[in-house]
């Protein structure tokens, strides 16, 4: 039997969702770009692609070559049926995985 029992029903544990571990994160550290990355995946899930855009351009600030941004990006900015930023978005994920 795994996890903790209580005369030999199952404990559910209590997880801390991602948003909340997101936001623990931010207030330590404002530009952790690990935390971020997921914060603008969650508004983009959430629907807010303008605002996980906006997310996502924080990071690139931060770190220009965190993995998977720049991808990322273009996939949000292709939701967004702006494909000149797509393709240019594209672009410099290609430069920066060389």
């Amino acid at each position: 039997m795994h996890g903790p029992h209580l005369g030999g029903v199952p404990l559910a544990i209590e997880r801390p969702d991602t948003a909340s571990l997101v936001r623990q994160r931010l207030m330590a550290n404002a530009d952790d770009v690990d935390a971020l990355f997921v914060l603008a995946a969650l508004r983009a899930q959430e629907g807010y692609l303008e605002e996980g855009l906006t997310i996502l351009d924080h990071v690139l600030r931060i770190d220009p070559r965190y993995p998977g941004a720049w991808r990322f990006k273009a996939k949000l900015h292709g939701m967004q049926g702006e494909a000149a930023a797509e393709q240019s978005a594209r672009r410099r994920a290609e430069e920066m995985e060389r």
